[in-house]
């Protein structure tokens, strides 16, 4: 097939039919095309995750080995898809697929498929619900507490949670797409005044302020943004707009106020007044929904990597393991988080703390998780992160700490809790990954807050 009958045979698959074309035509030439005649094995129980598989023809049956026994799971058809548990849970195949007709896939390999969940969030919503409905129907949910999330546990909580970011960058992205339009379309009537090089100058900088007052002013309480959304309305509506308490909002919200108009009115004269207006609340209106749009994603693409990370529950050989070299490692992974400048990082390693025995790979992923989490306390503004080592009798201690805003004291009971956070666009599941590591490791996870100090402390046996 080629790369138009694919994406032809795309559409037709229920996930996929509400991408966009330039989506598909993605997915098309990210995927590889397999062609299985009948009764040959599409998949085999037990083999690792190898992408996830989009059934484009034929039909495939499913079985399940129990004991010497192979006992039928189910049919998969055209249009449907296979190996999304298996990736989200970084988990084996549990079933052995057969071709009972001549299929033919198209497979996206893993690096492909997580970074297609990046760019289509709403895709992401639609894998979870189905990986939710499959898992679910097959496990007995242990009542013992605390235990890991189960697949079905885990699976439905994420769809959820990647709804509401996922359906508000949808939402905002169609209305930016019409906006973006009606900045176009007034910046043409704009250009028609005739516009001398100072208008122009002057035009062109309005953008800029309005962007960097956004950025500088701080949320207003619910009374003062009514007030300042009256007063902002009563402007526009006195200057002749006809949307004026429409448009107030999304102008408060970038930080505007009248004396900031009247700025405006003055630099612009009252010839161009109402054109500069309609132009610069539909430049304004496009900044806010690019920020939802930015806010959205970031959140499905933390829930996508929360996923990723949880794959590290499943056991591994144990080695010798150096603390510090895990933090360092951390520390690397990170670094993109430390370029700007604004996070001093203090290191306290005691040099006689000796080397664990554990899993190298889960250990290094509840560092990860825990400097991540100090890293997001700081935010934008930035701070102190502090890495911590010291020995107790027959411990070794981590200590991670930020000199962030802290943790609210009534908040601390549910810090532990899945997909709960204080943080925007967090997961929410890295102190439940990390503390569920260490506990399995013997040790445990102690967490410490007050405004301008918070430690996540971590003891391991030595």
């Amino acid at each position: 097939m080629g790369s138009e009958d694919i994406v032809t045979a795309l559409r037709r698959v229920p996930l996929f039919s509400r991408l966009g074309d330039e989506q598909l035509h993605w997915v098309a030439s990210h995927g590889r095309q397999l062609h299985f005649p009948a009764g040959t094995r599409v998949a085999v129980q037990g083999d690792p995750a190898d992408g996830l598989s989009i059934i484009l023809e034929g039909r495939t049956e499913w079985t399940r080995k129990v004991g010497e026994q192979e006992a039928p799971t189910g049919a998969l058809e055209a249009g449907e898809v296979f190996g999304e548990v298996i990736l989200f849970l970084n988990a084996p195949y549990p079933t052995t697929g057969h071709a009972s007709t001549d299929v033919r896939l198209l497979r996206l390999e893993p690096a492909a498929f997580w970074e297609l969940l990046r760019q289509a969030p709403v895709l992401g919503r639609g894998l979870m619900e189905v990986a939710a409905q499959r898992t679910q129907a097959q496990e007995v949910v242990s009542t013992q507490q605390p235990g890991p999330l189960s697949p079905g546990q885990m699976v439905a909580g994420l769809a959820p949670e990647l709804s509401n970011p996922a359906s508000s960058a949808n939402r905002s992205a169609a209305r930016l797409r019409d906006t973006l339009r009606l900045v176009s379309a007034r910046a043409m009537a704009l250009g028609q005044h005739g516009l001398s090089s100072a208008q122009r100058g002057a035009l062109l900088a309005l953008p800029r302020e309005a962007a960097d007052r956004a950025r500088a002013t701080p949320a207003l309480e619910p009374l003062a943004r009514t007030l300042r959304e009256e007063e902002v309305g009563s402007w526009l509506e006195l200057r002749g707009m006809a949307d004026a308490w429409d448009v107030a909002p999304a102008l408060v919200a970038s930080g505007l106020d009248g004396a900031w108009l009247d700025s405006v009115a003055r630099r612009v004269g009252e010839a161009l007044l109402r054109d500069t207006l309609s132009w610069l609340v539909a430049a304004v209106s496009g900044d806010v929904l690019l920020a939802e749009v930015e806010r959205g994603s970031a959140r499905v693409s933390a829930l996508v990597e929360a996923v990723k990370a949880y794959s590290f529950m499943d056991r591994a050989p144990a080695a010798e393991v150096d603390v510090h070299e895990g933090l360092e490692g951390a520390l690397a992974v990170l670094s993109h988080r430390l370029t700007g400048g604004n996070v001093a990082v203090v290191r306290q390693y005691a040099p006689s703390a000796p080397k664990l025995r554990g899993e190298q790979g889960a250990l290094d992923e509840a560092w990860t998780q825990l400097v991540l989490n100090a890293l997001e306390a700081l935010g934008e503004r930035g701070g102190t992160l502090r890495l911590r080592t010291w020995t107790e009798p027959e411990k070794v201690v981590v200590e991670v700490a930020d000199d962030g805003p802290g943790i609210p004291r009534d908040l601390m009971p549910r810090i532990f809790e899945p997909f709960f956070s204080t943080k925007p666009n967090a997961a929410g599941l890295g102190l439940d990954i990390s503390r569920r590591i260490i506990e399995r490791h013997g040790g445990d996870v102690r967490v410490l807050s007050e405004p301008g100090n918070t430690r996540v402390q971590v003891r391991l046996p030595a």
